[in-house]
């Protein structure tokens, strides 16, 4: 796809154990962190939400419902946010690769967004361990995941790709990305319902792509459904159009990055 090839695969894979060995080099726990981060904040939210505030779903009658309908939400969040401010990141931290090898400059942002993998993998089980609790144990609509997790990937890769390049010119987007992706995970039902929402925002919320994806983990995770088609269609034609433009300006614009990095 796109000029992609078994060895493509190979080096986009080496690359990835190499982001995240140089990650965590020379921290006490090293690779641990990747796992530690996620769970940190999992837990941060379920004590907060299940123990401070207490908030409860409709019609439920303990906190835990609404604690796993939240980490459903939140888990693949956290995901995203990795793989993006990795992916976003990945030239310009791999600035002496780029100036001195010759190979597919495009593959480390492709590379460095399956960092979120880890993020996910944590979540699921921490998910998994409250859904037990919960007497709420999945179903059979775990099929569907894999293709909810490959669009999720295909969409965040997409984007990563054009923040990967504006970043080797424009390093101020490093310190605004955090607070961006903030503003778009309050904008998002993850932390409240669709439902709470006024009728013409929720009109409007339904194109994002965000919140689709959210949806679609929920829907297979906790709700035992199959994810919606249509928002499924929606995100993979959006995120195809996005990598497969991002993807054609990345090829023209890295013959600058050895005068940029």
């Amino acid at each position: 796809m796109m000029g992609f090839n078994k060895q493509d695969a190979i080096l986009a894979f080496n690359l990835l154990k190499m982001n995240v060995r140089d990650r965590y080099l020379g921290s006490a726990l090293g690779g641990l962190w990747a796992i530690a981060n996620p769970l940190f904040m999992l837990s941060l939210y379920t004590f907060v939400f299940g123990f401070v505030f207490k908030v409860r779903l409709p019609g439920a009658d303990t906190t835990l419902a609404y604690v796993v309908w939240l980490i459903s939400g939140y888990g693949p969040w956290i995901a995203t946010t990795e793989a993006i401010v990795a992916s976003a990141n990945s030239v310009v931290g791999s600035s002496g690769i780029v100036k001195n090898m010759a190979f597919k400059v495009e593959l480390l942002p492709i590379s460095a967004a399956f960092i979120g993998l880890i993020s996910l993998s944590v979540s699921f089980v921490f998910l998994l361990i409250l859904m037990i609790c919960a007497d709420n144990l999945p179903t059979w609509h775990l099929i569907w995941l894999p293709l909810v997790i490959g669009i999720h990937f295909l969409f965040v890769i997409s984007i990563g790709i054009w923040l990967s390049a504006v970043m080797v010119f424009i390093r101020d987007l490093a310190q605004a990305l955090p607070n961006l992706l903030t503003i778009i995970l309050f904008l998002t039902p993850i932390f409240y319902s669709m439902d709470s929402m006024p009728a013409v925002i929720r009109n409007i919320t339904f194109i994002n792509p965000f919140y689709q994806i959210s949806d679609a983990y929920r829907n297979v995770l906790i709700l035992h459904i199959q994810p919606s088609f249509n928002g499924l269609v929606y995100v993979f034609l959006l995120s195809s159009v996005v990598f497969y433009f991002g993807l054609r300006v990345f090829r023209k614009v890295k013959g600058f990055f050895d005068s940029a990095l």
